[in-house]
């Protein structure tokens, strides 16, 4: 059988998390959204029958500065890749990387676009976090070395603040030092920085002497931040303070123990929640103030900053080293050296050459020669280092110059990006694999309107034998195709579909190739509105000629087989009939207890014969009609109430669970009923249904009250082999449940019965009940 485009494509398209999408341009530029997938609820936060019915729906979702972008289409490239903003319903952002293919008409003049397109927006924000947290980490070097190595701070302070601002994107940056006297906390502002283009004074919040609770929160050494509404009372009299506020971030600077000063980060434009990668980047900037501030104020003290900046240092989260003028490692940290496998004493007195990978060495040390010769501050590079186990790992390296006794040096942060790298490959061989799909998708699809030309695209001429541009123009029409005997039934559905928005229908018929063969295709068609509101026919058709030709085969020979089984059934009963009525003539003239005995066993072998004459009716029929949900709890009573098994209560507790098992499945039940009336013994009295959830499993326990079995016959309950009843009941139970994966096993009943256990595996069971109708 031919592999079908559009069965594949619709099987995408509604289940994939992605964004699948088709949209006309207009030879004046208005775009026109044709069709759209359901991920659009998840992705954009609108329903996609929303997306049709407003004809602006793309001018809204696009912010103004995109709206360019479709316009700019010209059909001179068959495929490209966008990557652009979209407003979600929420008026929130959303971050989309697309892949497209563009089909100009040249009859219309209109450009078809098909795409599909990924929600980047975490990985974005994740990107943005990140990049966020590498300048402010790029700025900390810049701090330390303009702080750590030499004098004066508080001249290079409004410097260090400016840098921090800018690597930070914040509206303002200050410090101020602090003093808690009575009777409140009172603030020296010792230096700020505001962003260019923004309008707003210097903080004065920190200058009142009524904090309303404030000063505990400030002198604790915690980290305070987040939009003014959020953060409690400092926002409060903040916002009283200074209007234009809308997040804030205070940053404790901690010297021995107390906090003598705080630098503070303002967010004016929007309401900002700084993350968790920028706050540690910015409180390790707030360390290394501390520590100038402390060797400022005291040189004794020099040596135990040095320490706190070490320990910094080895506490580093990512990998850092540090290396002389001459490029040589003079110290590396402990997540340096985890990273790499390999010890101090390895690296020691190497340089970058000696670890990083043969092919980025030409790149690497392109940037090393900008940066020598001062051409460059500090530079990025991703590269790969050679572990000392030979393998590789891909990392970020930024290299930044500093001060250092011995002349310059140099420092550089290392982050570990391998689960990024090998995530960016995935996603390339994912977009390829999709890029693939669409290339190579067989099947006919076609779309036609009003005023508008007939789309129609796929492996038209492999199914009809006709060209795309004949069957397009309307020679022949595709009614003719259809086989006689079928458009009777066909063409009153068409018509019905065409008067009817909103309407879909799929049907299996017969169509008569250009050499005169004859084929079966499936066509699946909707009639919907489009945005400007005209009317849209659309469909798919695909070759199901071998499917169909086994299916018929198929049920030939179950047909056969049916029919050889009732008329063999309906002859071995009717003798037994026959043997019934002369066993009960010759009991009722036979004297002799011994041969009374035997036409009793006589009697009991044909009550057997007709069980198993009904078993295999009921087991015929397992399987001839399709699975479907059936509510449980309803299933259970109608069987219960069939049976009737008088003075026998049931105790039901199942739920509004739905269970997807053959039609069959009530018969389940009403055998596990009869089985307990039968075989319970004069004490049964009650009989409990109830249901539980095991992980992805429902089990179903079945229980009485009564004698219960064997616990010898257990092995052998759903075996048909010989014991007290016929043993025909559960094993057609288990051929029932087997049909759709259910299992059903004997257990311990805690009523003191029989006990069984059901067990329904994930994906056949739910608790939202839909009840289908029977297949046919």
């Amino acid at each position: 059988m031919q592999n079908n485009q559009e069965s594949q494509l619709a099987f995408f398209a509604e289940r994939t998390e992605d964004l699948v999408y088709r949209i006309r341009l207009f030879p004046d530029g208005t775009p026109e959204l044709l069709y759209i997938s359901g991920s659009v609820r998840h992705i954009l936060g609108y329903d996609p029958a929303e997306c049709y019915q407003n004809p602006s729906f793309l001018q809204i979702i696009f912010p103004p500065e995109e709206h360019g972008l479709l316009r700019g289409i010209d059909g001179s490239e068959r495929e490209c890749a966008w990557s652009f903003r979209l407003f979600h319903r929420d008026g929130s952002i959303r971050f989309i990387e697309t892949k497209n293919v563009i089909q100009p008409d040249p009859v219309t003049g209109c450009i078809f676009i098909e795409g599909i397109g990924r929600d980047r927006t975490e990985e974005r924000q994740r990107e943005s976090d990140l990049r966020s947290r590498d300048r402010i980490l790029d700025a900390t070097s810049y701090v330390a070395s303009e702080l750590l190595t030499g004098k004066g701070w508080e001249d290079r302070i409004a410097g260090v603040i400016r840098r921090l601002g800018m690597a930070s994107d914040a509206s303002r940056v200050y410090i101020y030092q602090l003093n808690a006297g009575s009777p409140g906390l009172s603030a020296h502002l010792i230096a700020g920085w505001t962003a260019e283009g923004i309008e707003a004074g210097t903080p004065p919040y920190l200058s009142e002497r009524d904090f309303e609770g404030s000063a505990e929160a400030i002198f604790s050494g915690m980290t305070i931040g987040g939009p003014v509404g959020s953060i409690g009372p400092l926002g409060m009299t903040a916002l009283r303070a200074s209007p234009d506020l809308r997040s804030i971030l205070i940053v404790p600077i901690i010297v021995q123990g107390t906090v003598p000063a705080v630098i503070g980060f303002d967010e004016c434009r929007y309401d900002r929640i700084w993350s968790d990668s920028e706050v540690l980047a910015l409180e390790t900037a707030a360390r290394i103030i501390g520590a100038a501030m402390e060797g400022e104020a005291d040189r004794l003290a020099l040596a135990a900053s040095e320490t706190r900046f070490q320990r910094l240092f080895e506490e580093a989260p990512i990998g850092m080293v540090i290396a002389d003028h001459n490029l040589r490692i003079t110290d590396l940290n402990p997540a340096f050296l985890e990273m790499t496998g390999y010890t101090a004493s390895d690296l020691i007195g190497r340089t970058y050459r000696d670890i990083t990978h043969p092919d980025d060495l030409t790149d690497n040390e392109a940037g090393v020669q900008e940066l020598t010769r001062g051409a460059l501050d500090h530079y990025r590079i991703r590269k790969r280092y050679i572990r000392k186990d030979g393998g590789e790992i891909w990392a970020q390296t930024d290299v930044a110059p500093f001060r250092a006794a011995g002349g310059i040096g140099y420092i550089a942060m290392i982050e570990d990006i391998s689960l990024r790298v090998d995530a960016e490959r995935r996603l390339s061989e994912s977009e390829e694999m999709h890029r693939s799909f669409l290339q190579h998708f067989q099947g006919i699809v076609y779309r036609s309107g009003e005023e508008e030309p007939v789309f129609l695209h796929g492996a038209v001429r492999e199914i009809t034998g006709y060209t795309p541009e004949e069957i397009r123009a309307g020679d022949p029409l595709w009614e003719s195709l259809i086989h006689p005997d079928d458009l009777g039934e066909i063409r009153p559905r068409y018509a019905a579909l065409y008067a009817t928005p909103g309407d879909r229908f799929d049907a299996d018929y017969r169509i008569i190739t250009r050499d005169g063969r004859t084929r079966w295709v499936h066509e699946m068609l909707q009639h919907r509105i489009g945005a400007d509101g005209r009317s849209m026919i659309e469909a798919a058709i695909y070759d199901i000629t071998d499917r169909h030709r086994m299916e018929e085969e198929i049920t030939r020979s179950n047909e056969k087989l049916n029919l050889l089984q009732s008329v063999t059934r309906h002859d071995i009963l009717n003798q037994v009939m026959m043997i019934a009525a002369y066993t009960s003539l010759l009991s009722e003239r036979i004297t002799d207890p011994e041969c009374s005995g035997y036409c009793a066993e006589m009697e009991r072998a044909i009550d057997r014969i007709r069980d198993i004459a009904g078993f295999t009716y009921d087991y015929q029929s397992v399987g001839l009609s399709g699975p479907a949900w059936q509510d449980l709890d309803a299933v259970v009573r109608r069987a219960y109430a069939i049976r009737d098994p008088r003075g026998i209560a049931l105790e039901i507790d199942t739920g509004d669970y739905a269970i997807y098992a053959d039609p069959l499945l009530e018969k389940v039940f009403y055998n596990l009923i009869d089985n307990s009336r039968k075989h319970g013994g004069e004490g049964i009295s009650r009989i409990r249904i109830r249901c539980t959830e095991d992980d992805d499993h429902l089990d179903i326990i079945c229980e009485d009250d009564g004698a219960g079995f064997d616990p010898a016959l257990v092995p052998s309950l759903f075996l048909n082999e010989t014991r007290r009843g016929s043993g025909l009941g559960l094993l057609l139970i288990r051929e029932i449940l087997s049909f759709t994966g259910i299992s059903i096993e004997a257990l311990a009943s805690q009523t003191g019965g029989a006990g069984f256990r059901i067990r329904v595996p994930g994906g056949r069971w739910r608790k939202e009940i839909y009840i289908s109708p029977p297949a046919s």
